[in-house]
């Protein structure tokens, strides 16, 4: 059913092989994927990149992870924006998706999503977005550098699920899937972390206060500071796929003009 692995990028080889399998039929939702110390035997690599591909596979909503003595990873129902998730990573594959177009329809979306949040957000959806940052920070200082940066883009997902509109939610969730695999690739920092924990908290305060338009401020520096070190890292390693000749900086420096798409706004 597998094939042994000796490329590069290989959590990217097992999750492409195993959404093969269930294309194919050969794996079909309940079946249970054999154990992480299995699978790295089966395709040749270590368990590290097994488990790399199996946590890329559960954010897609192809698989679920169970613990327990009845645990294991399972083949389930793909969630509503599989899809739209695998078209953006084909075409980016190509260079027809480049870090410009994802970084641009995030700012975007995110600023229409924070509108309605600041609309309809209660205080249990406030409590939620207060949770997911406790959480990344707790991942954070167990050294949980992956799980970390999953919930910290998680903060977002929750976000968009405030809107109660699924168009957003598949739309937006497809775009943080993809960047956050790019994220978990090149790996984070101590700046950029405790960046991130202070944007966040920003924002869930500013939306608590009512203050949208701050809000939206902060979130377009937050992902503006993300952009940036993406753009220098696929800059830098041409052992990335080849995305890194098509990107071009979505934020100019603070105070120069920008072109956004098909127009140019000056601030």
């Amino acid at each position: 059913m597998f094939k042994n692995i000796k490329e590069k990028r290989l959590f990217e080889k097992i999750v492409d092989q195993i959404k093969d399998a269930v294309l194919s039929g050969t794996l079909k939702v309940g079946d249970k994927l054999p154990s992480e110390h299995e699978l790295a035997q089966i395709f040749g690599v270590s368990r590290a990149a097994v488990r790399e591909a199996l946590r890329i596979l559960e954010l897609s909503g192809l698989v679920i992870i169970k613990k327990g003595n009845q645990g294991g990873c399972f083949i389930q129902e793909a969630t509503s924006n599989h899809k739209l998730v695998d078209y953006l990573s084909d075409h980016w594959r190509l260079g027809n998706v480049t870090l410009a177009h994802l970084t641009e329809a995030r700012y975007w979306l995110e600023s229409i999503i924070i509108d309605i949040v600041g609309q309809k957000a209660s205080k249990k959806d406030f409590e939620k977005l207060r949770k997911s940052i406790d959480k990344a920070e707790r991942l954070y200082r167990e050294g949980k550098e992956n799980e970390k940066i999953y919930q910290n883009f998680d903060f977002h997902v929750q976000l968009v699920q405030i809107t109660r509109n699924t168009i957003m939610v598949d739309t937006l969730s497809a775009i943080i899937e993809l960047l956050t695999y790019m994220l978990v690739k090149i790996g984070s920092n101590r700046r950029i972390t405790h960046a991130t924990f202070k944007a966040h908290r920003k924002i869930l305060e500013l939306l608590e206060a009512g203050q949208v338009e701050g809000a939206k401020d902060v979130n377009k520096a937050h992902i503006r500071d993300v952009s940036s070190r993406l753009n220098k890292k696929y800059a830098k390693d041409k052992n990335l796929p080849h995305l890194e000749s098509h990107v071009q900086p979505f934020f100019e420096e603070e105070g120069q003009p920008h072109v956004f798409g098909f127009e140019r706004i000056s601030k």
